[in-house]
């Protein structure tokens, strides 16, 4: 069985059979299987939003009221979230083609806002799958069922999981991502009504201005938070977290907020997603894609709220050996229950196959910059499958790569994320401004204060994110967008060198015959070497055109056989023997290849050297490590300079 047929097979088992072009269109995703596909990066960062917002409380002295504060954060953030998916429905029936934040810059803002986006974007969608698959594996890590020692494997076992279902086709690959995501949904929404039906039996005193002076006198103990020893309690609620202390105690609590809100902001990441493949749904795509859009943030917003009610109301602690929603889950199904393990299972699996939202939109997007000459031309190509399936493979290494570098740890890979697409958000938004002011379209007032408003808040939320985040990993981001922005502008320069090189002459040419010297390299006669000798006549014909055989001698009796054969079997050819006191086959090669030009006077490129090689193929694909490969070192050693061809006869052997 030869290498192509082991490969094809292999290819067959694990992506299935190739899908023809003209089945695009059928490829193409429903609103229910698109929300699964494009929505499940946003629905389950509600496993971990509620938590990150916590986790900036405990480090400060409001630490207690982590869970009361996470509240009207939670809220604040679903206001966000309003903005931002009102504001993308404006994007996506601009621009269905897709594209998204990067399309937007592009079009109304020019190509340094657009490399910011497209840099942005591509970045936070290695975020959300390293992200994404660590919190998966921190939520089966939560259980105590699987140490801890184990979660790097995890991940990137699940990363390499990911990638092969992607790499299958996006309809095969939302099907796979439709059952957990409605399970996980189902699963939410049950944890939501019984912690809260268990709550309100319980006759809660959390929930009641009562409770909470309870939870600010129980910070008495803090000495010197005001300035004056104790806490006094106010029947406001408001006035109660104003006047717990000194300005300087009131604006710890204002900072506090806010790198809680940050933190929270994860909550938002992948909402763009659909925006950027509104070409992968059934038409009418862009309907079904704001129709998705929509349902999407309705989800969303009630589950995070949901969570962050729950976790008030069983005042949770965030903590290093279990999630919040583990605790939650404990709280309200009761610790080892089928509940509980059903629970956290589910969640395992949609953090890990959250990441399938990246998968979708990423390729795209890399597909688009290679479009325009930012990207390697390779992202442009399609796979068997129909899906960009370099890109898919592009994220699928970097993202791994993340996660082994920060050992799958959620909470180190958080501060990065979310920055990127604040920022997009941004430019998305500014842009359809401008593409308002330029198009005075039916409603386009409406939707210039709908996208001002975006444009505004998410710019805020950018600048606050960068400033909370900064040093706590935050700086990555920040220095890994310019360098891919040069990396943009080095690849965008080679293409346009490039065309403009390529580009025909405006008037008509014709060939001209050029000088071909023709170099056959043998090492022995034999059955294999005589086809070579003959290919080599064949090109050499015509005036000017000559052909040789070389030798280099490595080993004197094989060079003295050869020589006694020539006669016979040399087809006429003239035979040169170079030496090699060094036992060298490169080096003398190279220098008598370069004697020849120089006596062609061939380095303007116009003739050429020839160097034939002959070279047998063998049946059986192992059989070809057992051989040395002269072809392959030739190749590369001439691959730079000019007027230099290699080619190779093959003989194919029969066992």
């Amino acid at each position: 069985m030869s290498l192509e047929s082991i490969v094809a097979g292999i290819k067959r088992v694990f992506l299935g059979t190739p899908i023809a072009s003209t089945r695009e269109r059928h490829e193409r995703l429903t609103i229910p299987i698109a929300l699964a596909v494009f929505a499940s990066d946003a629905l389950s960062s509600t496993a971990y939003a509620t938590e990150e917002i916590l986790m900036a409380f405990s480090a400060t002295l409001y630490a207690g009221f982590g869970p009361l504060l996470a509240l009207p954060i939670a809220a604040a953030i679903c206001l966000l979230m309003a903005i931002v998916v009102i504001s993308y429905r404006q994007v996506i029936y601009a621009y269905p083609s897709g594209g998204g934040s990067y399309e937007v810059a592009k079009e109304q803002l020019g190509p340094f806002q657009s490399q910011l986006a497209g840099s942005a974007l591509l970045i936070d969608y290695v975020l959300t799958v390293s992200v994404s698959v660590a919190a998966g594996v921190a939520a089966l890590t939560s259980t105590g069922i699987v140490p801890e020692s184990s979660k790097t494997l995890l991940a990137l076992l699940f990363i390499a999981a990911m990638t092969l279902i992607n790499l299958r086709g996006v309809k095969e690959s939302g099907r796979v991502l439709a059952v957990p995501a409605y399970l996980f949904m189902f699963a939410m929404v049950t944890l939501i009504l019984t912690g809260a039906w268990k709550l309100m039996a319980a006759d809660s005193a959390l929930f009641t201005l009562e409770g909470l002076q309870e939870r600010i006198q129980a910070l008495e103990a803090f000495r010197g938070i005001s300035g004056k020893g104790n806490l006094h309690a106010s029947h406001d609620a408001l006035s109660m977290w104003m006047h717990v202390g000194n300005k300087t105690t009131q604006l710890a609590l204002v900072l506090a907020l806010l790198n809680a809100f940050a933190h929270g902001c994860a909550a938002l990441t992948g909402i763009e997603a659909i925006s950027n493949g509104v070409k992968a749904f059934k038409e009418p795509a862009a309907v079904n894609a704001n129709r998705t859009m929509v349902l999407m943030g309705l989800i969303l917003a009630s589950l995070f709220v949901g969570v962050t009610a729950l976790a008030y109301g069983y005042q949770i602690a965030p903590s290093e050996s279990q999630t919040v929603i583990s605790q939650i889950a404990r709280n309200v199904f009761g610790d080892g229950s089928f509940g509980y393990f059903g629970l956290q299972a589910i969640t395992m699996v949609i953090l890990v196959l959250a990441a399938n939202t990246s998968f979708s939109g990423f390729p795209r997007l890399a597909s688009i910059l290679a479009q325009d000459g930012y990207l390697p031309r390779q992202l442009l190509n399609r796979g068997d499958r129909l899906v960009f399936s370099n890109g898919i493979v592009m994220l699928g290494v970097s993202s791994g790569l993340l996660v082994y570098l920060f050992n799958a740890d959620t909470h180190a890979l958080i501060p990065m994320y979310a920055i990127g697409v604040f920022l997009s958000f941004t430019l998305a938004q500014a842009g359809m401004v401008r593409h308002h002011l330029r198009n005075h379209k039916t409603g386009w007032l409406g939707g210039l204060l709908v996208n001002l408003v975006g444009a505004v808040v998410t710019a805020l939320v950018t600048l606050l994110l960068t400033v909370e985040k900064f040093s706590e990993g935050g700086w990555i981001v920040l220095v890994a967008i310019p360098a891919i922005i040069i990396v943009f502008r080095l690849i965008s320069r080679h293409y346009v060198a490039l065309r403009r090189q390529l580009t025909l002459p405006e008037t008509g040419y014709c060939p001209l015959p050029v000088k071909n010297r023709v170099l056959v390299l043998v090492s022995s006669l034999s059955r294999g070497t005589i086809p070579a000798l003959e290919y080599a006549k064949s090109i050499a014909s015509g005036s000017g055109n000559s052909v040789e055989a070389v030798h280099v001698e490595l080993f004197a009796p094989a060079t003295e056989r050869l020589k006694e054969a020539w006669d016979e079997w040399g087809c006429g050819i003239p035979l040169t023997i170079l030496k090699s006191p060094f036992r060298s086959l490169s080096l003398p090669l190279l220098e008598y290849i370069d004697e020849v030009s120089a006596a062609l006077k061939l380095s303007d490129g116009s003739g050429f050297v020839t160097i034939v090689i002959p070279e047998f193929v063998t049946k059986r694909f192992w059989h070809a490590f057992l051989h040395n490969q002269t072809s392959f070192l030739i190749k590369t050693l001439l691959r730079l300079r000019k007027g230099k061809v290699v080619t190779t006869v093959r003989f194919f052997l029969d066992e």
